[in-house]
């Protein structure tokens, strides 16, 4: 049975591949705080906030206006922001993360918490 990191790991590699593709942008969002050593020197690094999903997607994507269930205008492009949050089987999100997932997803974001790399690949359109 695969664990978090493990899941962690294999959605970060295929979003890799699709970003190496320039199919979308994404990026690994580090909560807590950091100690970074270079040499005799210390520093602190700051990670985003507690709850805050494992990874963000930047896909394009367009939209079209639509009149009484009729295309109207051309399609213009936007910007598909998706947060990912990646668990095991058995997983279940905290209380932060909830939170985290009410307030994005009230921006227009889109937020799932994914167990495999086959759920990331339907929740982006991934045909394969």
């Amino acid at each position: 049975m695969p664990t978090e990191s493990d899941i962690k790991k294999a959605v970060a590699d295929y979003l890799q591949y699709k970003e190496n593709q320039g199919k979308l942008w994404y990026a690994r969002l580090n909560a807590g705080d950091f100690i970074e050593t270079r040499g005799n020197t210390r520093r602190r690094i700051k990670g985003v906030g507690k709850g805050t999903a494992d990874l963000i997607v930047i896909q394009s994507t367009n939209v079209q206006t639509q009149y009484k269930g009729q295309a109207k205008g051309s399609p213009y492009p936007i910007a598909r922001v998706t947060f990912v949050e990646c668990k095991s089987s058995k997983g279940k999100p905290s209380k932060e993360q909830l939170e985290f997932a009410e307030r994005v997803m009230g921006l227009n974001c889109r937020y799932f918490v994914v167990r495999s790399v086959e759920e990331v690949q339907n929740i982006l359109g991934d045909k394969g």
